[in-house]
């Protein structure tokens, strides 16, 4: 469902709108939550965080190129369709709205393992597309699972902002490439 939204800016915007409202009210309630800065040591613990999410990617990817062969290509081709067509525009809303959204909800409101925990499994499910690509879902658990213990780690929602707003920013980018380079069969 999350995904879906990233596709269009205006989904983008929408879906932005409504965590950060969400988050907010939540806020409201929840006594612990994270303060909302961003410094620049975030920034940089954020491209850290990025980097080894990155390179967390990459092993996922190649090991399951090499196990699952052609039924990943054709899996990983079909959730590249997803987004076929998305604008610039729609990928920076889309990034902008896992990177401020998405964090503010799933891990800036508590600094329990619990809670980051919860919110990893509960964000991955959000990110379910279909049947098919139930995989990838798997995966955006494992990312949930990452920011979460980037957030026990540093305590600074700054940095899982800036690490996921990198994130989708470079996936979305590299779809963008894929379909321009890569035409679907």
């Amino acid at each position: 469902m999350l995904f879906l939204l990233k596709r269009t800016w205006i989904g983008g915007l929408l879906g932005l709108a409504g965590l950060s409202l969400l988050a907010f009210v939540l806020r409201q309630i929840v006594p612990h939550s994270f303060d909302l800065v961003l410094s620049t040591e975030d920034v940089l613990n954020g491209l850290l965080v990025f980097s080894l999410v990155l390179l967390s990617d990459g092993t996922i990817h190649g090991l399951l190129l090499l196990t699952l062969k052609q039924p990943y290509r054709d899996r990983h081709r079909e959730l590249a369709a997803v987004f076929r067509g998305q604008t610039i525009p729609a990928i920076l809303c889309g990034a902008l709205m896992a990177g401020i959204g998405e964090e503010m909800l799933f891990r800036g409101l508590d600094p329990g393992t619990g809670y980051l925990l919860g919110g990893a499994v509960v964000f991955g499910l959000l990110h379910h597309i279909r049947r098919e690509l139930w995989l990838f879902t798997l995966w955006a658990v494992w990312q949930g699972s990452l920011f979460a213990a980037a957030m026990l780690y540093f305590q600074r929602l700054g940095v899982t902002m800036t690490a996921h707003f990198l994130h989708d920013l470079t996936g979305f980018l590299l779809f963008r490439y894929r379909y321009s380079v890569l035409p679907p069969r």
